[in-house]
């Protein structure tokens, strides 16, 4: 076995020379789990010896990253099961987080979170905030992470952007739909045009109804309904009661929606799937014994853990490109979509 020598260790490992230098200089620079390989590799070929290793692993446990979790007030399980997962995985990787929750106050007057100071390595926007808002963070210097962004914005991300692929997922629902015969299709959700999220799933149904040649009818496609009130079951009544005639199928915006509307065909005689089939996003169902919706289901935890990665790699790579992680959801057929079976 030839000398080993910091360019052979970075052959090995795929690293450039002077990652695996810096890694050895224990430089903060170098992602926390980068380090570690490094530094195990260089022990294991004798380049480290055993004293020189302990004192090198001892010196990284010492060192470790603030990650400061913003979300507003929602008490969806949903964005907990994502905080959850930023947690768990932040642990692993020598990571400490803080949450602070964002009120509608704070966040229309750019008051920041009292936990933001200098020792803050990595803000996480879980839920959107104002541009003006997170703009005001990035002015600060703070590296910032989002899980959405704003449409049509000519201003880029202020951050990288780790995020659900909404648009295959509600094609692909769509069609299951288009499958079984259905044409008079509908499409309900909010903010299809505010966040890119909610767009993509607009999209995916577009497409799918493009790709069949079944033409749009007005009256049943609403992809950005009024938000202040939306949730309110009465105004899901005041939706159902609307339509002249009834759709065959609704591909809601997510859950939430679809439950809503749900609850709405039921009051006035109208059965889910026999008389109106409908489909979901996210998945909320899929800890119940028998779940009903038709969805999309969401790794909610895998995007927080997601997003630790990529924060752990920009530390790595802080003069690269700002990036677009899609995650990809699973397609889930129930019965709330199967109207002829």
């Amino acid at each position: 076995m030839g000398k080993v020598t910091i360019q052979s260790m970075a052959k090995e490992l795929g690293l450039s020379r002077n990652t695996v230098a810096m890694a050895l200089k224990n430089d903060p620079k170098v992602a926390a789990v980068t380090r570690e390989r490094v530094l195990r590799i260089a022990k294991k070929s004798g380049y480290l010896g055993e004293t020189k290793y302990e004192e090198a692993i001892q010196t990284r446990q010492e060192r470790h990253y603030n990650i400061l979790v913003l979300r507003t007030r929602d008490a969806a399980v949903y964005w907990d099961r994502v905080v959850s997962g930023i947690s768990e995985e932040a642990s692993l990787k020598n990571c400490q987080t803080r949450v602070a929750v964002v009120t509608e106050r704070e966040e229309k007057e750019g008051i920041l979170p009292l936990d933001l100071d200098e020792k803050i390595d990595a803000i996480f926007c879980i839920k959107m905030l104002l541009p003006e808002y997170m703009q005001k963070l990035a002015n600060l210097g703070y590296c910032i992470f989002q899980l959405d962004h704003y449409c049509n914005m000519e201003q880029p991300p202020m951050g990288d952007i780790v995020r659900v692929d909404g648009a295959r997922p509600v094609s692909l629902l769509t069609a299951h739909l288009i499958g079984q015969g259905m044409t008079r299709i509908g499409f309900l959700s909010e903010h299809s045009n505010t966040y890119e999220s909610m767009h993509d799933r607009y999209v995916g149904f577009l497409a799918a109804m493009k790709q069949a040649s079944i033409p749009l009818e007005a009256d049943l496609v609403r992809p950005d309904m009024e938000s202040d009130r939306f949730y309110y079951p009465e105004n899901f009544d005041e939706i159902v009661a609307s339509y002249d005639t009834l759709p065959e199928a609704i591909v809601c915006g997510n859950d939430m929606i679809a439950k809503r509307l749900t609850e709405s065909f039921r009051k006035i005689g109208m059965r889910v799937p026999e008389d109106v089939a409908l489909t979901g996003f996210d998945d909320d169902e899929d800890r119940m014994l028998y779940p009903f919706l038709s969805t999309v289901h969401v790794d909610t935890k895998w995007l927080g853990r997601r997003m630790v990665h990529e924060f752990l790699w920009r530390k790595e790579h802080p003069e690269a490109a700002k990036e677009r992680i899609l995650v990809s959801g699973e397609v889930v057929v129930r019965r709330s979509s199967c109207k002829h079976s």
